[in-house]
């Protein structure tokens, strides 16, 4: 393998994509990066910054073929797919063609191909009006969730248990929705749980379970993982049909591809997947417990490498966690700390902290590693709310 100065374009430039930068520079490649102008660390981190909307899909084919790239990739982030896609039919790259990305990203695209290939789903109906959110909610046994169709980060999404709270979860959808366009389906009490699957030309090459830790609903959004999941062996294998299926389904073509389940009293089912790997330091977790570089991996495949992938775990039990507040202003002091854990901080003390669109502030995460899955990811919990607890923020007040 060679990789050398090839040319890698990597759209968007913030903390979930600064180590996918950081990766790419130690592999020597002319590393290219994309993104609106901001505050993002990736900016400045890669050889070249090209000041670009990545869900602009044709600014990025132009930048990509102005740069004659090699190869385009992201992670933990939906909004450049599309984007992505293109470039891939156009130039001839590696990856998930703009067709088969777009239904990666569209919920509505992606759960009709689900039914109409066997994929075992949750049930859903688009909305046209909020009438059909009403009847659908009237007519199903189960609470309901409301999702933008176009989202990622569970932007917008609800849990309905009460009609009332039934019109305010469609407006929130649609405010997060950039096509206007809101999907609803059953919400089926169970465990969420996640994989991270590894695609070479269509066929699936490995697939990595890990459990999730979200916040409570009616707002599900993931804020830690674990790796191995406790229950490995006795999923994997479902997992790995129904997720063969959706491949097939979506038509995804080479990369590392993120997968949610649900796992219910109806048996394991797919909520989504999507081509690109997992956020919340998903690659970090997985490629802990695996025993190799999740980032590495996903470039060399964009790239058209086929690196040679484990037979077998060769790492460590662990898990991640983010270190979550729900409030913004100046850091006055970080929480407190156990030293023997791994802790990786986005701010200091003294700078300003602001809300993310999950109305989140994200000051970093605590990575742990142990033997026992759930006593590894527990204590990544427990670790993180006693940071979360003991941090001080000064409020701005206007």
């Amino acid at each position: 393998m060679n990789l050398k100065g090839k040319k890698l374009l990597i759209l968007g430039a913030g903390t979930h994509q600064k180590p996918l930068i950081e990766e790419a520079k130690i592999m020597e490649l002319e590393v290219h990066v994309c993104s609106k102008p901001g505050n993002y660390p990736g900016i400045s981190t890669a050889h070249y910054f090209h000041e670009v909307d990545i869900s602009d899909k044709i600014k990025v084919l132009q930048l990509a073929k102005k740069l004659e790239i090699d190869g385009i990739l992201t992670t933990a982030t939906d909004v450049c797919l599309e984007s992505i896609g293109i470039v891939v039919d156009e130039l001839g790259l590696f990856g998930t063609g703009f067709k088969n990305s777009k239904a990666c990203l569209d919920k509505i695209i992606m759960k009709k191909r689900f039914l109409v290939n066997n994929v075992p789903t949750p049930k859903y109906i688009q909305i046209n009006k909020y009438e059909d959110a009403i009847e659908f909610f009237n007519n199903t046994e189960h609470d309901c969730v409301l999702k933008p169709t176009d989202s990622s980060g569970s932007r917008g999404v609800t849990k309905i248990e009460n009609i009332s709270h039934l019109e305010e979860a469609y407006h929130k959808a649609l405010h997060f929705s950039k096509s206007s366009k809101v999907i609803i389906e059953e919400w089926l009490e169970g465990e969420e749980l996640g994989a991270q699957a590894v695609v070479i030309e269509g066929k699936l090459a490995l697939l990595t379970l890990h459990s999730d830790i979200t916040t409570p609903p009616p707002h599900r959004v993931p804020i830690g993982h674990g790796c191995p999941h406790p229950e490995e062996i006795k999923l994997l294998p479902i997992a790995t049909e129904i997720t063969e299926k959706a491949i097939k389904a979506l038509g995804i073509g080479t990369g590392v591809c993120n997968v949610d389940y649900i796992l219910s009293n109806q048996g394991l089912q797919i909520i989504e997947m999507t081509c690109r790997m997992g956020g919340t330091h998903l690659p970090e977790v997985c490629g802990e417990y695996l025993g190799f570089n999740f980032y590495n991996l996903a470039i060399q495949l964009s790239l058209g490498e086929k690196p040679t992938l484990p037979l077998k775990p060769l790492g460590r039990t662990n898990a991640a966690h983010n270190l979550i507040l729900q409030s913004e202003g100046s850091l006055v002091k970080l929480g407190k700390t156990n030293q023997e854990l791994e802790w990786h901080f986005y701010f200091k003390e003294g700078e300003k902290i602001m809300l993310n669109a999950s109305n989140q502030a994200e000051l970093g995460y605590v990575h742990v590693t142990g033997s026992d899955p759930l006593t590894t990811l527990n204590l990544a919990k427990k670790a993180a709310d006693t940071f979360c607890k003991t941090t001080k923020i000064m409020e701005d007040f206007v």
